[in-house]
This record gives structure tokens, C-alpha cells and sequence, in this order.
């Protein structure tokens, strides 16, 4: 026979008014400058560790959008379009890398370039997305890790140990 599984009693975790209110400044940081929401709440490591390969994948992207141009015309940030949902689905995963999505959707995107000339820009327009999706995914983490609810996603072992205080 199985021994009887007692219930856990974890820490409940915020809601609704309550989580708003404690993670909405730690969340626009993150936004405004990758990394800053986690350093906030205490997280410096993972804060440094995040902001250096957002910084990197930003760079590498700038650059290779800028020697990928062909006859001067640059490309590669996708832009919202009206009536074309995969460029608004990736102008949404991109503009994840901030205020500083302004400045790539200016210098690499909009009604007058292309959304991919060549290879180099392709690649570097994928950095560059890849970067936003990386900040939107800190941030859904650092909502979880505000609020508390962090400590359902552990394996049930390290569950266990946390209701029992270890």
C-alpha cells in the first residue's frame, strides 16, 4: 500500500489587485530596459546575465542589418501592417526589446524597405526578435516570481521541501 499523501501547504500566491500592484513597476522596467526588473527585485546576477545577452543580440542584429544592405536599402524589422497579421505578430515579438524598438523599426523597418532583403539581414532581424521574445519571456517569469507563483512550476519534490521550511 501507498502511504497517504498529505497536502502540501505552500505559500499562496498574490491575486488580482494585490499582484497588480507589486509587479506592475518591476514589469514596465523590465520592459523599458531588459534586465531592470529583475534587478529591482534583488536578482542582480540574473539582471547582469540577461542585459548582457540582450545588449549582444541587439548589437549583433544592428550590425548585421546595416552591412546586409544591398543598393543602400535597409531591411528586416518587421513593422505593423494593417490587414497582414504576421507582421503585426512580429513587430509585437520584436517591440518586446523595448523603447529601443523605435529606433530599429526607423532605421531597419517601415513602409519603405523591405521587411528581408538579404541572408545577413534575415539574421540579424531574427536577433533582434529573438531578444524581444527573450524579454517577454523574463518578464511572464518575473510576474510568476513577484506573485509567488514560482513555486508551483518546482518539481513536487522541492515543493515538499519548501512546505516543510527547509
Amino acid at each position: 500500500m501507498s502511504e497517504p499523501v498529505s497536502e502540501l501547504k505552500l505559500p499562496m500566491p498574490l491575486r488580482k489587485q494585490k499582484a497588480l500592484k507589486a509587479a506592475w513597476k518591476p514589469l514596465l522596467l523590465q520592459w523599458l530596459v531588459p534586465g531592470a526588473g529583475y534587478w529591482v527585485t534583488g536578482e542582480k546576477g540574473r539582471a547582469k546575465v540577461f542585459f548582457g545577452v540582450w545588449a549582444l543580440f541587439c548589437i549583433l542584429g544592428a550590425l548585421q542589418m546595416q552591412l546586409g544592405t544591398v543598393d543602400g536599402v535597409k531591411g528586416g524589422i518587421l513593422v505593423p501592417v494593417q490587414g497582414s497579421w504576421l507582421a503585426i505578430l512580429g513587430s509585437l515579438a520584436t517591440g518586446g526589446i523595448g523603447p529601443v524598438y523605435g529606433a530599429f523599426a526607423w532605421a531597419f523597418g517601415g513602409a519603405g524597405t523591405e521587411p528581408v532583403r538579404t541572408l545577413t539581414q534575415e539574421y540579424g532581424a531574427t536577433y533582434v526578435m529573438v531578444a524581444g521574445l527573450l524579454n517577454w519571456l523574463c518578464c511572464f517569469d518575473l510576474w510568476d516570481r513577484i506573485t509567488g507563483r514560482w513555486v508551483f512550476r518546482l518539481p513536487k519534490d522541492e515543493q515538499i521541501r519548501i512546505a516543510k521550511g527547509e
